[in-house]
């Protein structure tokens, strides 16, 4: 594996790699899908939960993995966060001959404010990931009580798997909602799962990630994760 943390150069972001090797007894996987990881943390800090524990749950079925640790805001703005993720996303697709990586298989992931963040790079500027995965995310500033821009959804939006709890007190389902709406609005395939209970940053729903805090293990929840590899593989062959 190629195992290495790379500085953006700014405001302390860094994009990590998990790079599965190549092997000639797997040929077929010279060029893997990818998968960026931007973790929550209401832009506060990035969530550890929601980091290592995505990538090597995607590496294990066969994707290569990148974490964005991208730019909090005690250190810069929210531009300067959507820059990092601009710049993540270059990255992988400049270096995809050197890290095994299909540029046309490129998904984003994104929990609470990561997948507020993960929304504008779906829908800003011209180079956009192949898919969007957005995990109780943190979408309409009106309803989150912060100063972030709410995405602007257009007809270019990437495919998106939007998952959510219905009870979730931080950020409430009706953003997800909203997205879902947005998406139907103009044509953009999605799907969408909503989960009857569970808190605010389930990450994996896993013991591993719940930290020994009540309501952190959900058996149902889990499953976002299985589809989630069902819809890429449908989206992406």
């Amino acid at each position: 594996m190629i195992h290495k943390t790379l500085d953006l150069g700014k405001n302390n972001a860094t994009l990590t790699t998990y790079i599965l090797d190549f092997s000639d007894e797997m040929a077929d996987m010279v060029s893997r899908k990818a998968i960026l990881i931007l973790p929550g943390g209401g832009y506060q800090f990035c969530s550890d939960r929601e980091a290592e524990p995505i990538a090597l749950a995607y590496n294990k079925s066969g994707f290569n993995a990148f974490i964005l640790r991208y730019t909090c805001h005690e250190e810069g703005t929210f531009e300067d966060s959507l820059r990092d993720a601009k710049m993540a996303l270059k990255m992988i697709r400049k270096h995809a001959k050197d890290w095994h990586v299909n540029d046309n298989h490129i998904a984003v992931i994104g929990f609470s404010a990561g997948g507020h963040l993960a929304a504008h790079l779906s829908t800003n500027g011209d180079d956009r990931p192949n898919a969007c995965i957005l995990g109780y995310p943190a979408i309409l500033k009106e309803k989150t009580h912060w100063p972030y821009p709410t995405p602007t959804v257009d007809s270019v939006r990437p495919p998106t798997f939007l998952f959510h709890t219905d009870n979730d007190d931080v950020c409430p389902v009706g953003h997800s909602l909203y997205y879902a709406n947005k998406c139907d609005q103009y044509d953009i395939p999605f799907e969408l799962h909503i989960f009857q209970d569970g808190p605010h940053g389930l990450s994996l729903g896993t013991p591993a990630v719940a930290n020994k805090r009540n309501g952190y293990v959900n058996d149902r929840f889990q499953a976002w994760f299985e589809l989630s590899l069902n819809w890429l593989s449908h989206l992406f062959g």
